[in-house]
């Protein structure tokens, strides 16, 4: 499946339309879920000591950036 299917299946299979907000939060969960993390803000993860290993940190280090710029863009143009 291409990238740009997944996305659409991702969204649309919950019922909802396509939102970089919502597809952002799927994929947090989905890395929560595969390594048995709990549930938190990514940066809190980051603070908190929510991962096992140095991959995971760098991973929520590398999400949260694209989080920032993701909601930044998202508010600016006025997609809530």
């Amino acid at each position: 499946m291409k990238n740009e299917e997944h996305h659409l299946f991702i969204t649309k299979s919950k019922g909802r339309d396509f939102s970089m907000i919502d597809y952002m939060c799927d994929i947090l969960n989905n890395f929560y879920e595969k390594n048995g993390l709990e549930h938190i803000c990514a940066s809190e993860s980051r603070t908190g000591g929510n991962y096992n290993n140095q991959e995971q940190y760098d991973w929520l280090e590398r999400y949260s950036k694209v989080w920032k710029r993701v909601s930044k863009r998202h508010f600016r143009q006025g997609d809530f």
